[in-house]
């Protein structure tokens, strides 16, 4: 299909990278350069002796008092302490709170203020140079401020809350002589359902808000993704519980996913099903029957999930790839960035898929009381304005029952999954009647 695109329209998508011929071989570049393994830790003056030689610099690796001097001089021309500037804000000087919930904090609610630049420091770097004629236009031009956070690449997205060494989860610290995992890290960007209304202007069909972002390992298999992603129309019981709507009912009745377990992504022209569930179906066999009487779509090929890993893809970064499920459920995908996996990471492989962040999302409060968070959905109540109704489980049951727990009118009761509980770890798919 990317045939029928040209990607020079799209500069910020790149040119297929086959992920284990680029990184092996710039593993080897790495481990040439420096004389030992890239994931391993090397005293600074090792490298600066490496980088030196690479560069053909008149230096010796030589362990003497000169070289020692030249050394010191040189990481004192890399230090960070010249990135700072006098009468900076402090990390614990902060400008005003760090807005928390559970475990997820705000990515762009840091410790620092941006619209406070100490007097002479943007003279000092060009990034402070730059962030001043920002402050300019928000302050001179008309609605730029407002217009300028619907461009922000992470305006809506809410990152796990991390550690010291910036990272999701703890990271369990390795020796100085101990080898980390000698791997790739996939950055991906799962996006919200997509449904596109043919019938409605262009502007309802806007590119969908992502709902989760992980880091993958290139050796990991392309169905371990699929079991990361979450999706309350996976969540979802279709099944009516008017005539006795208790959330304990939802710990044993079948969600879509175990009655519809098939899916597959689409990447570069292949489908990669998955087909681990015996009931599974593959939906791709319609697509490629139609494709067969449209030459100019090429040739689609099939494959399972399970057994392909991300280091045999060729992927390009910043290119919307599709999962689909339930059958109807569209997701757009995208890899952002791939990367050598390296000492902070996290080092255990279990742990992987691992959710970097979330996007932002309201909940869904009950239509009557306004205060709880929603827990069903009620279809055909003639005393609500409305065909459909959310509604929390006390007001469903003071509304639209009467005091012998019979309904007033005959209607249709489904549970409700708000998308703001996912994101609270309260819902997990096994035990979401004893958390709700």
């Amino acid at each position: 299909m990317e045939k029928l695109q040209n990607m020079k329209r799209f500069p910020w998508v790149t040119q297929p990278i086959s992920i284990r011929d680029y990184f092996e071989e710039y593993k080897d570049l790495v481990d040439d350069n420096f004389g030992c393994s890239y994931n391993q830790r090397i005293v600074p003056q090792d490298t600066c002796a490496y980088v030196a030689q690479a560069q053909d610099f008149d230096v010796k690796i030589v362990d003497t008092e000169e070289d020692d001097a030249y050394y010191q001089k040189l990481e004192e021309a890399c230090s960070i302490d010249l990135l700072t500037c006098d009468d900076e804000l402090q990390q614990h000087e902060t400008s005003g709170s760090l807005h928390q919930s559970g475990r997820l904090t705000n990515w762009y609610a840091g410790s620092f203020t941006d619209g406070v630049i100490p007097d002479g420091a943007a003279e000092k770097l060009q990034v402070l140079r730059e962030q001043e004629k920002e402050l300019e236009k928000r302050q001179f031009i008309s609605k730029y401020n407002r217009l300028r956070n619907r461009l922000l690449k992470y305006s809506s997205t809410i990152r796990m809350i991390t550690d010291s060494e910036n990272c999701p989860e703890p990271v369990k610290k390795l020796h100085d002589n101990a080898e980390c995992l000698r791997d790739v890290v996939l950055n991906v960007r799962i996006h919200r359902p997509f449904f596109k209304r043919t019938h409605q202007k262009k502007s309802y069909n806007s590119f969908p808000s992502h709902s989760q972002e992980l880091l993958l390992l290139g050796q990991q298999k392309l169905s371990e993704l699929r079991d990361a992603i979450t999706c309350i129309n996976d969540l979802a019981i279709n099944e009516d519980l008017s005539t006795d709507p208790m959330l304990r009912h939802l710990t044993y009745l079948p969600n879509n996913s175990d009655l519809y377990p098939s899916g597959f992504f689409y990447i570069n022209g292949i489908f990669y099903n998955d087909m681990r569930d015996p009931t599974a179906k593959d939906y791709s066999s319609v697509i490629r029957s139609w494709a067969q009487r449209h030459e100019q779509c090429g040739e689609m090929k099939v494959a399972n999930m399970e057994a392909v890993t991300f280091n045999e893809l060729e992927l390009r970064l910043g290119y919307p790839y599709l999962y689909l499920h339930q059958g109807n459920c569209e997701h757009l995908m995208v890899f952002t960035d791939v990367r050598l996996h390296h000492r902070d990471d996290v080092q255990e492989i279990s742990r992987y898929p691992l959710l970097r962040g979330t996007a932002t999302k309201l909940s869904v409060s009950c239509y009557i009381c306004g205060l709880l968070m929603a827990s069903w959905l009620v279809w055909g109540e003639t005393r609500l304005p409305m065909p459909v109704a959310h509604l929390c489980d006390r007001c469903l049951k003071l509304f639209c029952y009467d005091k012998d727990g019979q309904k007033i009118n005959d209607i249709k009761v489904l549970p409700f999954i708000d998308e703001f509980r996912l994101q609270q770890k309260v819902i997990i798919k096994k035990d979401i009647g004893t958390r709700l």
